[in-house]
């Protein structure tokens, strides 16, 4: 397969970390069951041809595969676990692409249970590329890579398009995770969340106040949708606004500042949220001050 130099992912991620690897991980994935028709991705491989946007480009990609394979021989980026099994993956797999009909990736379920799985068992160098501050201070089950699943929950739901959290039970797969721990973490999932950083945001600080949610529509005195805020507690009239690099631009701004005229018309309240103040517990319990002030 060749791949245009203009289709190779940047060279360093959005947070500045220098990537192991530039072709999308789609490509990737579709290459090696090319080359291996008989095994099924699934994990973050299977979730790069759901659509997954976030976490697919640097974590490992994973495939199920009839036992007595060699893992060893495998390339750097790819993760196989051999397994009895197969068989009954493949009942419930799915095609890759409308175009790859016979080349076959896990079920959803599967797909996050093995996503989960992997993220949840800790990892030094996903540490430095996927940096999450400790929120056990604030609630002793926010450790990182709680935080860490919770974020890949929210991505994955966005990405299959779910109006509600898997059923825990679904995701009890061989390999996969502990059904325990997966309804602990579908407990916390938004699927309404757009980015890992709405993820964070919402962890942070939900437990401030009863009756937060995300998604908040905003209407324009005429009637006529606005915008959509992030999250918020509607009710008391505070929404939270996460600003990400594209809020740089002027025609962002323009648009930003519409919205907060007319949420200020309406008697609302609204605190803008960059990644700096998610950036550690200290700034995050300055933001929680200033929440709790605009809820008082």
């Amino acid at each position: 397969m060749y791949v245009h130099v203009n289709h190779l992912l940047p060279a360093t991620t959005d947070s500045d970390f220098p990537r192991a690897r530039r072709v999308h991980p789609a490509t990737l994935a579709l290459a090696h069951l090319i080359l291996h028709p008989g095994r099924i991705a699934t994990g973050f491989a299977a979730a790069s041809f759901y659509g997954m946007r976030y976490f697919v480009d640097e974590e490992l990609l994973a495939f199920l595969t009839s036992t007595g394979t060699r893992r060893t021989g495998a390339p750097d980026h790819v993760l196989l676990h051999p397994t009895r099994l197969l068989d009954l993956h493949r009942s419930t797999a799915v095609p890759v692409h409308e175009d790859h009909r016979k080349l076959k990736c896990a079920d959803a379920h599967t797909t996050l249970s093995h996503m989960l799985e992997s993220v949840s068992v800790p990892d030094a160098l996903r540490e430095q590329r996927w940096n999450v501050p400790d929120l056990s201070r604030i609630r002793s089950h926010l450790t990182p890579d709680f935080i860490r699943c919770v974020q890949v929950s929210d991505a994955c739901h966005q990405s299959i398009g779910n109006v509600s959290p898997a059923d825990p039970r679904k995701l009890r797969v061989p390999g996969g995770l502990d059904v325990m721990f997966a309804a602990s973490v579908l407990g916390s999932t938004d699927v309404g969340a757009e980015s890992p950083q709405e993820t964070l945001l919402r962890l942070a600080v939900n437990d401030l106040a009863p009756g937060m949610r995300s998604q908040i529509p905003v209407f324009k005195e005429d009637g006529k949708l606005l915008t959509v805020s992030d999250l918020g507690w509607g009710e008391r009239g505070l929404h939270l606004m996460y600003d990400g690099v594209h809020h740089r631009q002027r025609e962002q701004r323009d648009h930003d500042s519409e919205v907060l005229a007319a949420l200020q018309h309406g008697g609302g309240r609204v605190i803008r949220v960059t990644a700096g103040n998610l950036a550690s517990m200290a700034k995050i319990e300055k933001l929680r001050e200033r929440v709790v002030g605009a809820l008082e």
